[in-house]
């Protein structure tokens, strides 16, 4: 994988920030932590793996610190945010990168993989927002990009898991970030980023991971009073409510009318 360039000191965005990514193993989660890195972030990558997450740091050892561990047990996330209170004392960025897919059908999956696709890809990424928040609000600045996926939308077979948990991850985003008062953290935003389809340990085909991490950067970008509790795609506001409130608004005009909806 390309290892992206350190950016010269006046043009690193993010440099005295601290950024969390979740997945670093490897995938989109090594190259968004590879990207905070070059641009100025101290990054605290978890995964799984001690030699993967070695080897994501390795492009950059004085700026990317590892923490090993099974997101599936949520002692891990206690021990992810008691490092990055150790270490840094702040928290500017979570990416909820970690995430689980099986590929099994469903009458054959045993109960306990279900459960842990829904530990990983739900309660663990619940849970590091609930950590994330309180070190967001005492700074009255932060920044939580939950990775998202379209699979709820477009379900394939043998994904019962993991479209049902990327559907939460939806809803969940959206509810989180209404419970944030916008007029006292303005500078807090939560929001949902879709990579699209991506090569990872999920997928052989779509785009190669480091192409994931311009779009998270220009979300992670975004002024205070941005958009929040919204849907990105590859960077860029997803606007899927607005077909369906078009379609609304025009059925309503045709009533009005006396035209037949349809």
């Amino acid at each position: 994988m390309p290892v992206p360039d350190r950016a010269p000191q006046a043009t690193r965005p993010f440099a005295g920030k601290v950024a969390i990514v979740t997945g670093a193993g490897g995938g989109i989660g090594r190259a968004l932590a590879r990207g905070f890195a070059a641009d100025g972030a101290q990054v605290l990558a978890c995964g799984r793996r001690p030699d993967t997450l070695t080897e994501t740091a390795r492009t950059a050892p004085d700026a990317i610190h590892c923490l090993a561990g099974d997101l599936a047990d949520l002692q891990t996330v206690d021990r992810l945010f008691a490092e990055a209170a150790r270490r840094f004392g702040r928290v500017d960025i979570l990416i909820n990168n970690a995430a689980v897919y099986p590929k099994q059908p469903f009458l054959t999956m045993d109960r306990a993989t279900w459960q842990r696709s829904m530990n990983v890809n739900v309660l663990a990424l619940a849970e590091c927002c609930r950590q994330a928040l309180p070190f967001m609000q005492r700074q009255h600045h932060g920044r939580i990009l939950n990775l998202g996926s379209f699979a709820w939308r477009a379900a394939l077979a043998n994904g019962t898991d993991y479209a049902a948990s990327k559907a939460a991850v939806m809803a969940f985003t959206r509810a989180l970030a209404a419970e944030i008062d916008r007029n006292q953290y303005p500078d807090i935003l939560v929001n949902e980023f879709i990579p699209g389809i991506v090569k990872t340990g999920m997928s052989d085909e779509g785009d190669d991971a480091e192409h994931v991490y311009p779009g998270a950067r220009r979300v992670v970008m975004l002024p205070p009073g941005g958009p929040h509790g919204r849907t990105f795609l590859r960077g860029e506001l997803h606007q899927d409510h607005v077909p369906s409130l078009l379609g609304r608004a025009r059925r309503a005009v045709q009533r009005l009318l006396g035209g037949k909806p349809q």
